[in-house]
């Protein structure tokens, strides 16, 4: 299995060399992020299609990087959620008193006393004074209900979509749990108080996380791939970042969204590509438990260390795009890949079950 730590600092690889879960299509009209400017909130009408699509969730993930962690989302410094993976044995001494649901809505709520417990750079998307009244889990059904004291004032209108991914996703980093119902003192969550933006009843990962538009894409012609590019702090520490991009609608999802990896971030003044422009695909396919891929790289020769960010972000975003927990890899026609830690490749690789395992 590959760790995805929280790296000092991440190893820019580019300087080395110069389908059994579906999203349904969206359209995501006039949203597009340059190089310079921030992350633009999609419109209303697309945020409501991405809200209602219906899906099956992605395949557990494996083991643990940190003995007792826990995934949240969080906002990085540029606007960005990200999991960062946090040691529960150091939120307020309280391992193991509070559900780890729980757990995770207090990181993800603004409170002096754990502040200094996230990661340099990043904070939560809830404002200080959020109550969470209870938490239900419903194992058999998959869900779990979030139930608000009051309705969740005090977020910018356009940071309230970026809080709802948040809760969505890192509430399906718990094991067994794809869907999530919000409520507000017993009562659905209708809508989002600052934005009107409305709320399902059931919301899944299948809402997006960090949209963006490919450029030319038409709306009613469009689908969603979920990607994973590494970032960094202001104190140059490495992260993954998941970004949903609309692509054109095709059959085969695993090979969309490996193209779109290959064509890198479009943000690029925040985002760092995790693998060369120039890769091929030679072939992709899901086999049984295990997505196969095999690449051609004419700047990599037998023998040579395959960077740990390329190979982590390349079984971030397959293992996201297909629901298989593990990906096989051969680099032109080897599957002898090793990493510069000297870990080896030529076994299938888990997803991990930490992203960002964040140590302080």
């Amino acid at each position: 299995m590959i760790p995805v730590h929280f790296r000092k600092p991440l190893w820019k690889l580019l300087a080395a060399g110069g389908l059994a879960v579906a999203v349904t299509g969206c359209g995501i009209s006039g949203v597009e992020k340059t190089a310079t400017s921030p992350i633009d909130p999609p419109p209303s009408a697309v945020e409501n299609q991405m809200l209602q699509a219906a899906d099956d969730a992605m395949a557990p993930m494996g083991s643990s990087a940190i003995a007792d962690g826990l995934t949240v989302y969080l906002k990085d410094s540029r606007g960005y959620v990200a999991p960062m993976t946090l040691d529960r044995s150091k939120q307020e001494g309280k391992a193991g008193k509070d559900a780890p649901e729980i757990e995770a809505l207090a990181w993800m709520t603004a409170d002096a006393k754990l502040a200094g417990q996230l990661p340099p750079g990043f904070t939560p998307v809830l404002p200080e004074g959020t109550v969470v009244s209870k938490v239900v889990k419903n194992p058999e059904a998959g869900s779990v209900t979030v139930d608000f004291a009051k309705p969740l004032s005090g977020i910018p209108a356009s940071d309230e979509r970026k809080a709802l991914e948040a809760i969505v996703w890192t509430m399906t980093e718990l094991p067994g749990i794809d869907k999530v119902h919000l409520t507000v003192a017993g009562q659905d969550m209708a809508k989002l108080p600052a934005s009107g933006l409305p709320v399902p009843g059931l919301l899944t990962r299948n809402i997006g996380i960090n949209l963006e538009r490919s450029p030319q894409v038409k709306v009613s012609d469009s689908m969603a791939v979920t990607l994973y590019f590494s970032a960094k702090n202001e104190q140059g520490d490495g992260y993954f970042v998941p970004v949903t991009r609309l692509v054109e609608r095709q059959q085969d999802r695993a090979r969309a969204a490996l193209g779109e990896l290959i064509k890198g971030p479009q943000d690029t003044n925040s985002l760092e590509a995790v693998m060369l422009a120039n890769t091929k695909v030679e072939e992709l396919a899901l086999k049984s438990d295990t997505v196969q891929v095999k690449l051609q790289e004419q700047d990599w020769a037998a023998g040579m260390p395959m960077p740990a960010e390329m190979m982590e972000g390349l079984v971030l975003t397959l293992t996201e795009a297909t629901g298989a927990p593990k990906v096989a890899v051969a680099v032109n026609g080897s599957t002898k890949l090793t990493g510069a830690d000297s870990a080896t490749y030529e076994q299938p690789v888990e997803r991990p079950a930490q992203i960002n395992a964040y140590t302080g």
